[in-house]
């Protein structure tokens, strides 16, 4: 389960997964509106992308 580095959210399912080099790339979607992705390296979590800390572009509005 992966928690929202915005609001602190369990997010429980990832929206898309994909191979990215030497990565597995989980993306999530979390009901605040913020977009994050996961970037794991085997089994351990490399790093953490963000797109309410500019780290993946401009943000997507959150759905209604």
């Amino acid at each position: 389960m992966a928690k929202c580095p915005k609001c602190k959210t369990e997010v429980t399912k990832p929206a898309k997964s994909w191979k990215y080099g030497i990565f597995t790339v989980k993306m999530y979607r979390c009901p605040c509106g913020n977009q994050f992705r996961e970037y794991f390296k085997g089994d351990k979590l490399s790093f953490i992308l963000s797109a309410h800390d500019g780290g993946l572009g401009p943000r997507m509005k959150a759905k209604k």
